[in-house]
């Protein structure tokens, strides 16, 4: 992103997991989930079975509201999902397979796959353990649930989906980032999170550049030996790149004489904009030939709110931003690629908030702070690890 300060892009986004601690690397490919798992469990009682075993737990199933609660870490391992709690605001986040699904104590929504649900029971804290709803955890992550009446019984029947994965035979994963300034720093704890869900070791390629933008990326996806021979070899992909050839400098300069103050913020410019992000990706996915790909696009936080009001130009450069963002998702969605929504979780929902404020960026007043890499690798590992195949 460009910064009247640096010259520079910059971007970040949602809570990170505390505590999150590497496996030892394990295969490219990580094994396949069990085929079938079948559970069942009855309200008020320890025992449950697992494909016909039966084993206690620790606290019993109940029914509240006209919702089955369940503990939440005993259920989830038992379909083989990883389980993590982040006790800073008291967050689950469950992963199985492609799917990850996160829920808060009190709070009546979840997300799956960076996509919001309500919920109709809160998951809630008694007898020192995290309960959470029953059916809409386990419909969430692939399972189907049936209640039978007269037993006050639960079954829960998982059959485990093809997972697609990249089909090397390499022991890495190469992943490889594409950006300005935004998108420094953040893949490290990325990579991490790609290490620990899916068992791989990840090869990070930085192409997170100052100043990136549309034309100069497009160029190089184009005509750069090195920049292709890199993406055809990459499992994994983060990309974005600001439009400063499209829309001018004026969104970050302000008004003014000269090249560093140009605007354009007409629609046949966002236009542009999304039509060379758009070249960007079709290129891309031509250079993995088939390959299934873990690609994502993010798009641009903004820190100089304060700014903009200082000029009085708040009000125009807020809803070109905002306009900015939707053309790069536009983008990305024609390609089906999800996108890391670093602008809510920076600017808040309705895009009025500062992050400085929220301690997302750093001293320099610019660029993001390690709280700030933390959350933005978090909104992307949200996005749950579902492989595009081109």
């Amino acid at each position: 992103m460009i910064y009247k300060k640096a010259v520079s892009w910059f971007v970040v986004g949602v809570l990170a997991l505390a505590g999150l601690c590497l496996p030892a690397y394990g295969p490219a490919v990580p094994p396949a989930l069990a085929g079938n798992t079948a559970i069942q469990l009855w309200i008020g009682q320890k025992d449950i079975t697992v494909d016909g075993q039966t084993q206690p737990m620790d606290v019993a199933p109940f029914i509240q509201n006209g919702r089955t609660l369940v503990p939440v870490r005993f259920i989830s391992e038992a379909l083989g999902a990883k389980v993590d709690w982040i006790d800073a605001n008291k967050e689950i986040v469950i992963v199985l397979g492609a799917k990850v699904v996160g829920l808060w104590v009190g709070k009546d929504t979840a997300t799956v796959n960076g996509v919001e649900s309500k919920l109709e029971a809160p998951p809630l804290i008694q007898d020192s353990r995290t309960f959470v709803p029953l059916r809409f955890v386990s419909e969430a992550l692939g399972a189907q649930v049936d209640w039978l009446q007269e037993k006050s019984q639960v079954t829960i029947a998982y059959s485990a989906p093809v997972v697609i994965r990249p089909t090397t035979t390499d022991t890495v994963w190469h992943y490889v980032v594409i950006g300005d300034s935004e998108a420094w720093g953040f893949y490290d704890y990325y990579a991490q999170h790609l290490e620990a869900d899916l068992g791989a070791k990840v090869e990070k390629i930085s192409y997170a550049l100052p100043g990136l933008d549309c034309a100069y990326l497009l160029e190089k996806v184009k005509t750069s030996t090195r920049w292709r021979m890199d993406l055809a070899q990459a499992e994994v992909i983060t990309f974005e790149a600001n439009p400063t050839p499209r829309i001018g400098w004026y969104i970050i300069n302000g008004p003014g004489s000269g090249n560093q103050h140009s605007k354009d913020f007409s629609d046949a410019a966002f236009a542009a904009y999304q039509a060379d992000m758009e070249a960007v990706l079709s290129e891309i996915l031509t250079l993995r030939k088939g390959q299934p790909t873990l690609i994502r696009a993010q798009n641009f936080y903004c820190p100089i709110y304060s700014d903009w009001k200082k000029m009085g130009i708040y009000e125009e450069c807020q809803a070109a931003w905002t306009r900015l963002n939707q053309s790069l998702e536009q983008a990305a969605a024609k390609y089906g690629v999800p996108t890391a929504d670093i602008y809510s979780a920076f600017n808040g929902p309705n895009h009025d908030e500062d992050p400085v404020e929220g301690g997302l960026i750093g001293i320099d007043g610019e660029h993001v702070s390690t709280l700030g890499y933390e959350v933005m690798a978090d909104i992307f590992r949200r996005l749950g690890y579902e492989f595009i195949v081109p």
